[in-house]
């Protein structure tokens, strides 16, 4: 037999299970029963990992204790094996007491990693560094379709086109009544009409899966934009969009998965955001600062504070303050006051 591969965990991502841990401390009622507190975390793990690319952690936890469904959010909660051996892992925790409760995330963290069997070990993928005149490029890549098709009211529109398309026949006049009652961009009913509870239940899963797949449909091909400006500046880091990151799901995947997230607004600026936060998040994509020209220094030439300069003695600064006909400039030896002609009004 095989041995098991390692159960590695990124160590950076620790922090997202003392957050989670937090998040279920505050919500949590002092004396409340341990399995329930150990469900959450484990379904916390679970979306945790997906929406971080880590699907192989899954994967492999599944494969040293099945059965175990990896699209299924609610599998590891209900998991013979991994539930009972997190609850007693919070067995060996005081939560109602015995510390600062501000230590109590950290051992909720170091809880789940225990009782998963989770070993902690340091990204190696390096990061490849685009100018950020790419990124810039990138943004307004995206934006040129966000901007366009998350835009009033065709955002509204094709969401309750999505939804009409996906409607039980025998619902489709109740979506018409809660359709005409939905605000500029058909993700809230602003007045519930009176309707039968099965139809309004029905009609309010179409809009949520009709929202969903407008919103993955703008993303994608936003994604396909942004992926063509940074293939022009460098292939690899292009590449990286729909290679998988752990096993199968990508960064392209992962990407959108966040952004139909409720949590996330669905405005053009914030869908945008999300985006690039996790294309260059999960690429492992690093911009650097654009570059700034320095102006050769001379006692004729007007000077602004932030200025960069280059001076023949002192070498290269930032111009700190101008009063007068004087700058303070700060160089590599401290600072030192020039003189300049002052800034005609």
């Amino acid at each position: 037999m095989r041995p098991m591969p390692a159960l590695e965990f990124p160590r950076s991502h620790v922090v997202l299970l003392q957050e989670l841990g937090a998040r279920l401390l505050d919500s949590r009622k002092v004396g409340s029963d341990l399995e329930t507190l150990a469900r959450d975390l484990l379904v916390g793990f679970f979306d945790g990992c997906m929406r971080a690319g880590l699907d192989r952690v899954l994967a492999l936890l599944a494969e040293a204790h099945p059965p175990l469904d990896v699209t299924d959010r609610f599998a590891l909660a209900d998991h013979p094996v991994w539930l009972p051996a997190l609850v007693a892992q919070l067995g060996t925790i005081d939560l109602d007491g015995g510390g600062p409760r501000s230590a109590k995330p950290r051992q909720l963290a170091e809880r789940v990693v225990a009782a998963l069997g989770l070993t902690l070990s340091d990204e190696v993928v390096p990061a490849i560094a685009l100018d950020d005149g790419v990124r810039t490029a990138v943004v307004a890549a995206l934006a040129s379709v966000v901007d366009v098709d998350l835009a009033v009211p065709k955002i509204r529109e094709t969401i309750v086109a999505a939804a009409r398309a996906r409607c039980e026949a025998r619902y489709l006049p109740a979506l018409e009544r809660i359709a005409a009652q939905l605000d500029e961009r058909g993700l809230r009913v602003v007045k519930q009409p009176k309707l039968p509870l099965d139809a309004v239940q029905a009609v309010q899963r179409v809009l949520f899966d009709a929202r969903n797949a407008v919103v993955e449909q703008v993303a994608r091909a936003a994604i396909d934009r942004a992926r063509d400006v940074i293939a022009a500046a460098d292939a690899d880091a292009a590449a990286r969009i729909d290679a998988p990151i752990t096993l199968r799901l990508t960064p392209r995947d992962v990407a959108i998965v966040r952004a139909c997230d409720a949590r996330v607004a669905k405005l053009p600026e914030a869908i945008a955001a999300s985006l690039l936060d996790s294309l260059t998040e999960l690429a492992r994509l690093a911009w650097r600062a654009p570059t700034r020209t320095a102006r050769p220094y001379a006692a004729s030439q007007t000077f602004a504070v932030g200025e960069l300069i280059d001076h023949p003695k002192f070498g290269r600064g930032t111009v700190t303050s101008c009063l007068a006909q004087r700058i303070d400039v700060e160089f590599p030896d401290g600072n030192h006051t020039l003189v300049h002609v002052r800034a005609t009004k």
